[in-house]
């Protein structure tokens, strides 16, 4: 069994809402540099914008739906109920932030740096974290179907009390992942992982399925 690591995140450094700017769509331009900034109004077209930086901001609602942001560069900032869906944020890098009670459907963080982050009570089917690295990422009451890690380096992860069928882990370079206390089904994994991944009783049998192995009773 692989030591148990830390992979709790250190929660974000963020500020009271109340002590925030708002901010808007025209704020979010290429390079945008903010700080201490409040984004909860939906935008009529989908943001797109390069190297933008946001640090102790907060981000409510729909106002980074379908957005484009490459390279973004997110540092101690909350997502409350903030929707996300059809987000691409490739090679983006995300530090001490919490994402709470948000929808993530078909999310693309592909490249991306998430140090830090807690994921809970969202919903994030069909998402892609190809060829990220993660380190002390915690999913927690997820819903995560087809969620996508293949290629991606994980130091430190955690899916906990989470539901996630199709989780794809191949080519994935694995030092501790816990998946105790999660639905986890039709598991895709390389076998030489298998070392650094914690799991309970409930799902040895899952693994056993998704590495070839047949568990019958004596007498089937």
């Amino acid at each position: 069994m692989p030591p148990t690591k830390n992979t709790q995140p250190t929660p974000p450094d963020s500020q009271p809402v109340d002590q925030l700017t708002a901010a808007g769509v025209s704020d979010l331009q290429n390079n945008a540099d903010l700080e201490s900034t409040l984004f909860n109004k939906p935008t009529p077209t989908p943001i797109h914008a390069h190297d933008i930086t946001l640090y102790q901001s907060t981000i409510q609602g729909q106002t980074l739906t379908a957005s484009t942001l490459p390279n973004a560069r997110f540092t101690d900032c909350t997502f409350d109920c903030a929707d996300l869906s059809a987000a691409t944020w490739i090679d983006a890098r995300i530090i001490r932030t919490s994402f709470t009670n948000c929808k993530l459907t078909g999310f693309d963080a592909r490249g991306t740096d998430l140090r830090d982050v807690l994921f809970k009570d969202c919903k994030i089917p069909d998402a892609f974290f190809q060829d990220a690295t993660l380190t002390r990422v915690r999913f927690d009451n997820c819903h995560l179907p087809n969620l996508d890690l293949s290629g991606s380096t994980i130091h430190s992860l955690s899916i906990h009390n989470s539901t996630a069928p199709s989780l794809r882990l191949l080519a994935t370079k694995v030092t501790h992942i816990d998946l105790r206390a999660s639905r986890i089904d039709h598991i895709a994994l390389d076998p030489a992982n298998l070392k650094a991944i914690l799991i309970d009783p409930t799902q040895a049998h899952e693994f056993a399925r998704a590495l070839g192995v047949q568990i019958k009773g004596i007498n089937q």
